[in-house]
């Protein structure tokens, strides 16, 4: 469940130092648990706009993109409360747009997926090379993950959801269990976006959506290239990293 807090700090230096009234208005925190800890988003939410604009407009607030991982146990919290303010906005984002996750997908034909959290960006295209992806892999760097093909796409119930080996690498076990249960919130099977097989290389970004009549969830790691109207909450830095507590 969501703890919410405001920061108001206003601060009134002596005349002497001639400065005058310096005012910080705070901010809307949001802390969402998050694997064996938690995280701290920041309200409002990002966008409506593209992947490459919402990732643009949080980086120059000096806050951190969400990786898919971290958007599912925001909207995992979110169902804990549904009627709640702040939660009730975020189930309505999934309705009538989608949040991004800003975890890239590599698809390679006759391969795999090759999933990174918060890819390179360039010229307003994600950069993922299977090269650098592999080396990344072999120094077990846990911002990148493969998963083979075989994996199940389409229409699935909460239990597959929550094995589909795809939405394991997608989001981690935890986060597969979270949107499995997220899922159950929803009158329709959940749907998983992804390519079982392809012909070229590609390279799709991530979102969670409703499926626009907020009928089912939907996983999408192949159906939206970056473009269209989409929200996200950045995540607030501390000493230029993101806030990710230990419990």
């Amino acid at each position: 469940m969501f703890e919410y807090s405001k920061l108001k700090i206003k601060m009134m230096q002596n005349k002497d130092t001639n400065k005058g009234l310096q005012v910080r208005e705070g901010r809307t925190e949001l802390m969402v648990p998050h694997q064996d800890g938690k995280i701290t988003l920041v309200h409002p939410a990002y966008g409506p706009n593209t992947y490459f604009g919402v990732h643009k407009s949080i980086s120059e607030a000096n806050l951190s993109v969400p990786t898919m991982a971290e958007t599912a146990s925001l909207v995992y919290a979110a169902w804990q409360n549904p009627e709640e303010r702040y939660s009730k906005e975020i189930i309505r984002l999934l309705k009538d747009s989608w949040l991004w996750g800003f975890t890239g997908n590599l698809y390679v034909p006759g391969d795999g997926v090759y999933i990174q959290d918060n890819p390179k960006i360039k010229d307003g295209k994600v950069i993922m090379e299977k090269s650098k992806l592999v080396e990344a892999l072999e120094k077990q760097d846990k911002t990148v993950r493969f998963v083979p093909f075989g994996f199940k796409t389409g229409k699935q119930t909460s239990l597959e959801l929550s094995k589909n080996h795809y939405v394991v690498a997608l989001v981690g076990e935890q986060g597969a269990d979270k949107l499995a249960q997220v899922a159950d919130k929803y009158k329709n099977k959940a749907c998983v976006w992804s390519f079982s097989s392809i012909d070229n290389e590609v390279i799709r970004v991530s979102a969670l959506d409703s499926d626009w009549d907020g009928r089912r969830l939907d996983v999408d790691g192949d159906g939206f290239g970056g473009g269209g109207d989409g929200y996200a909450f950045g995540v607030f830095k501390k000493s230029g990293e993101a806030t990710r507590t230990k419990k």
